[in-house]
This record gives structure tokens, sequence and C-alpha cells, in this order.
């Protein structure tokens, strides 16, 4: 199709009562591909040298504020659950833990489901469940210094679980068009999975006899002289002292801005704990969100194309709590709890972040969910190699947790990337140009 005629097809279209957010979905009707900067406010949307730099920089600091968030409230707010409900690690990482650092995704998903219509959320998913399936585990191998050993057991019944709901998702996108049954069924697989962990033990009495896996937080938090819980007092007005450095004072004054807005909005976690995490919670959504919108503004800068922008950089952005509670956790050696998080919240992710928005939008506007890219389920069924892989990995090394775990799940990952990248720049179309007129059209009349 010609250029011409392409603007006269969109000219028509929109004379017709198309508005633009129909017009971005319909990105097959063009002759590029339409950027992903569009999924997000208009506020950095010109090319320039300042954008990227400005953006750059708050992305950084983002990171800082993450790590703050992970360290003083949700893993201190996780510890604190996991002894007033007496769970055991495994189980704890991969439910409450998992539903917590999957904040992102579920805000992504619910703006791509209801807002933008595009597939965005289901992209953001597939791409950071390789993330957290074999870069979490790569990070905590490698940089934790922690050698921990393993229970067979957690790892067996999570990657099982991982490798349903895959399957359940491959199916569901394999005509393009969810159905409210379809996610209905996708919720009520995770209900089944929680329901099979609640009975956990009497399961692993049947296959494992008295060798059950039970590894609970024994000392209470709130107890314990070594890290202790930090309070207001402590988040607020204690400073290194001078046998730290002058390195540290500095590191101190860097993030001591977000470390105050966060002591100001977050209850301590020595005080009441849930809301601490319901809060840390509600803020990493919020920090998720922006860091992906900056991530993006960088790449369309820079001239990275979309497809890769989604299998690197905001997958990575979208998994940063897992990345960093689940080395926090591994370095205090619960490294059950962190491979929980991580294979769990991919799970949590298929199908609570997509099921739950798609059966909402099914129930409330009465029609199916279309998804727009075809080659979505093909992506979603490699998930199932990465998984594989990884769980060799740890048969290998007898489910120890450790440098070999970390070098192998980094090298997997970067293999993955190169032929995933190498794919899609084989297959995928030009970017459009949306500062030109002839697609100036995108960028109008948005809701933000």
């Amino acid at each position: 199709m010609s250029s011409a005629t392409d603007v006269d097809l969109q000219k028509v279209l929109r004379d017709n009562g198309f508005d633009n957010s129909e017009l971005r979905m319909r990105s097959w009707e063009l002759n590029c591909t339409v950027p992903t900067i569009l999924e997000f406010p208009a506020l950095f949307r010109k090319k320039n040298i300042l954008h990227p730099t400005l953006c750059g920089i708050f992305s950084l600091y983002l990171f800082i504020m993450l790590g703050v968030l992970c360290n003083d409230y949700l893993v201190p707010s996780m510890e604190r659950l996991c002894y007033a409900l007496r769970m055991t690690y495994d189980v704890a990482g991969a439910t409450f833990l998992a539903a917590a650092t999957s904040t992102p995704e579920l805000f992504v998903n619910f703006v791509g489901t209801f807002v933008t219509e595009g597939d965005i959320g289901v992209a953001a998913i597939v791409g950071s469940s390789v993330f957290n399936t074999l870069a979490v585990a790569a990070v905590c191998g490698i940089f934790t210094g922690v050698s921990e050993q393993l229970d067979w057991w957690p790892i067996t019944r999570d990657i099982i679980w991982y490798l349903i709901a895959i399957a359940a998702l491959c199916a569901v996108l394999y005509d393009a068009n969810v159905s409210a049954i379809e996610s209905g069924l996708m919720l009520a697989c995770y209900f089944c999975y929680l329901l099979l962990l609640v009975l956990d033990r009497v399961i692993q009495s049947f296959f494992r006899g008295d060798n059950i896996y039970t590894t609970q937080v024994t000392e209470d938090p709130l107890d314990r002289e070594e890290s202790p819980l930090m309070s207001f007092r402590d988040h607020v007005c204690r400073m290194p002292g001078e046998e730290s450095g002058k390195c540290a004072f500095i590191w101190w004054i860097i993030k001591y801005p977000c470390a105050l807005i966060l002591a100001l909005t977050i209850p301590s976690v020595r005080t009441f704990y849930f809301l601490t995490m319901l809060m840390a919670i509600i803020w990493i959504g919020a920090t998720c969100y922006l860091l992906t919108w900056f991530l993006t503004v960088i790449g369309y800068n820079i001239g990275i194309p979309d497809t890769l922008m989604g299998l690197t950089v905001l997958a990575a952005g979208t998994s940063v709590p897992e990345a960093i509670s689940s080395y926090i956790l591994t370095k205090k050696g619960y490294g059950a709890m962190a491979i929980g998080n991580a294979i769990g919240s991919n799970t949590f992710d298929i199908l609570v972040c997509l099921g739950l928005p798609w059966i909402l939008k099914a129930l409330i506007l009465n029609k199916n969910v279309i998804i727009n890219s075809s080659g979505l389920a093909i992506t979603a069924s490699c998930l199932a190699v990465t998984a594989i892989m990884l769980y060799l990995t740890f048969l290998l090394t007898k489910f120890v947790l450790g440098k070999t775990v970390g070098w192998l799940s980094l090298v997997t990952y970067v293999l993955f990337l190169i032929v995933s990248c190498a794919m899609e720049m084989y297959l995928q179309k030009p970017v459009c140009n949306i500062e030109s007129e002839e697609y100036a059209y995108l960028t109008k009349d948005q809701w933000w």
C-alpha cells in the first residue's frame, strides 16, 4: 500500500467515527509500527537531547527508590507476615511476595486493557516472565556471594504450575480473542494453585512421607538484634556514623529525599505491618510505571526499536521489584523465598494480572478482548523453554543456589535475548515517525 493511499484510508476511517486509539490499535493497516511511547503521557515525545538526559537521571533515582522500598518496607513486612501466619518461606514467596512485586504488571495491563486497548500489558508480562525466570536467578546466584542448598519440592511444584499457566495463556491467545469464560478459567486456575499451597504439607506427606519441607520464620522480626526493623525515627533521623566514611555519608544524602517521602507516606513496619506492605505495593506500582515510561523515552530518542525495548529494557523495568527483593532475601538466607518469588510472580502475572482485567472488561463492556499481535502466542510458548532450562540447571547443581546456577541462567538469558531480538529485527516493520504530518493524527485527542 502506498503512503498516499495509506493516508487516504486513515482519513476515511477518522471521518467515519474511528477514534485515534482505534487507529493505533490497527497498526497492521499502516506501513510502519506504532511506537510504544504513545502508550504513555505526551510530556517527553519530542526528540531532543534534554528528554533522554532527564529521563536517565530520573530512572537512576527511581532504581534507588525501589531499593529503599524493598529493603526497608516490603521485605520486612513480609517477614512479619510470615511469622504471624507461620508460613514457610517458599509459600510466602510464591503468594504474598509474588503478588506484591507483580503490581507493575497488573497496573500496566489494566491500562493496556481499558485505556490504550493495545497489547502493552501482554507484551510486558511475557517479556518480564523471562527476566524473572532467568535473570533473577542469575542475580541471586552471582552477585549475592551466597551458596544455599534448596529443597527440590517447592521449586518443582512452582515450575509445574508455571508451565500450566503458560499452557493456559497459549490456549487463550491462540485465536487472539479472549472471552469471559477463558479469563475466568485462568483466575480459577490460580485459585486452585492457592488451594494446593494451603494443602502443601498434606500433599508433601503423601509423596514424601515424613521428609517434609517445613522451613519457617521461627524468630519474631521485632525481637531480633541483627538487622533490626527500622522505626520512623530511624528512617528520618538516623545518619551514618563517622566510621562509615565519606562515601556512606554521600550515599545517605543522595537517597535521603526518597527515604523521607516514603517515611512520611508509609507507616513503619514496627507498627501496622500489613498497612506498610499495602502502601509499599502502591508505591512500587507507581514507581515502576514511571520507570517504564522514562526508559521508553530513552529508547525512543536513541532509536532502539520497540520490540527490542520490550524484550530487554521494559521487561527488566517492570521486574525490578522481583530482582531487588529476591537479592535481599538471598543475602538474608531466604533463598527458597527468593526463587519462590521469581517463579510465583510469573504464575501470578499470567493468571491474575492478565485474567483479572480481561474478565472485568468482558463483563463490564460485554465484549471479548481482542489481542492485536498474532505472534504473542508463539512468544508465550517460548516461556516454557526458559522454565525447563532453569529447572534443568537446578537439577545439574542438585538444587544448590550459587554461582553455577547464576552463570548458567545468565548465559541462557543472553542467548534467549540474542535469538529473540534477531527474530524481531528480521520480522519488524519500521517505526512510524509520529512527528511527521503523515502520522501526526496518532498523537492527537488522547485521554492524557
